[in-house]
């Protein structure tokens, strides 16, 4: 899949994402609705609920946030994005079989957590995913494939195999590709590259296609975690240039 032409969504992004600024006074806003949001349910004694208001505002615009102030040097800001890792397990914690987590935040969720030591949530995270997954093979071997793939990395992390929930994906798409070359040095550099570049295809949000990465996107978590999980099997990952990998966002 020729992906080059994604770029410019890649680009924009990154743009957006830089020049928005979120102050700490909107940022308390969002949280003091919330607050008092759940607040009411509680006294309604609609518990059930409270999930759902975690993630009115607070996902997009602290994401936003934290993105904004990384790409303007403020490292500091990784915490945030750390935050919402939180914020996201809490909601599936809360209400498992309400989906109040989108299987177009899995990956990152996934991905950030086994990065960041945070086994338990990834954990959670994959059995939540791949209950969601299987549910409806069909739909998600076409559409949401970056959320399939790291719910299997995860797995493959855990057991030293792949799923069988992998085998949803045709064989030709970018990520069987990749893991077909986990052990052909001669290979794997060139599949690497189009990881990242499916990475920009997935985030990328035209008028054909929507984006399929709804958090932590323009974050190359996926080629981290192929690297963290390569280590630990004692391989070595080729070093590749991409404009994935050339941002202070990559900077996990």
């Amino acid at each position: 899949m020729r992906t080059n032409k994604y770029w410019k969504y890649f680009d924009r992004a990154m743009k957006e994402y830089k020049k928005r600024v979120i102050s700490d006074e909107e940022v308390k806003e969002i949280l003091d609705n919330r607050m008092n949001e759940m607040k009411g349910l509680i006294q309604k004694n609609e518990r059930n609920r409270l999930a759902d208001r975690l993630k009115m505002g607070i996902g997009v615009h602290l994401e936003m946030n934290a993105k904004n102030r990384i790409l303007n040097g403020e490292p500091s800001a990784w915490i945030l994005l750390e935050q919402q890792l939180f914020w996201l397990i809490q909601m599936i914690k809360s209400n498992p079989s309400r989906g109040s987590v989108s299987n177009s935040q899995i990956g990152g969720l996934i991905g950030l957590s086994l990065l960041w030591g945070y086994e338990d949530i990834a954990e959670l995270t994959y059995k939540y995913a791949t209950n969601m997954f299987m549910k409806d093979r069909d739909f998600y071997s076409e559409n949401k494939t970056h959320h399939v793939f790291m719910t299997c990395l995860y797995y493959k992390w855990k057991t030293g195999e792949m799923p069988e929930l992998f085998n949803i994906l045709s064989e030709d798409h970018v990520y069987q590709k990749l893991m077909h070359s986990w052990n052909d040095t001669n290979n794997f550099g060139e599949h690497l590259y189009e990881l990242c570049d499916f990475h920009i295809y997935s985030l990328s949000d035209t008028p054909h296609k929507l984006s399929e990465i709804l958090s932590f996107d323009c974050i190359p978590y996926d080629y981290y975690c192929i690297q963290f999980i390569r280590e630990k099997e004692g391989l070595a990952t080729s070093n590749i240039e991409h404009p994935l990998l050339q941002t202070p966002l990559a900077e996990i």
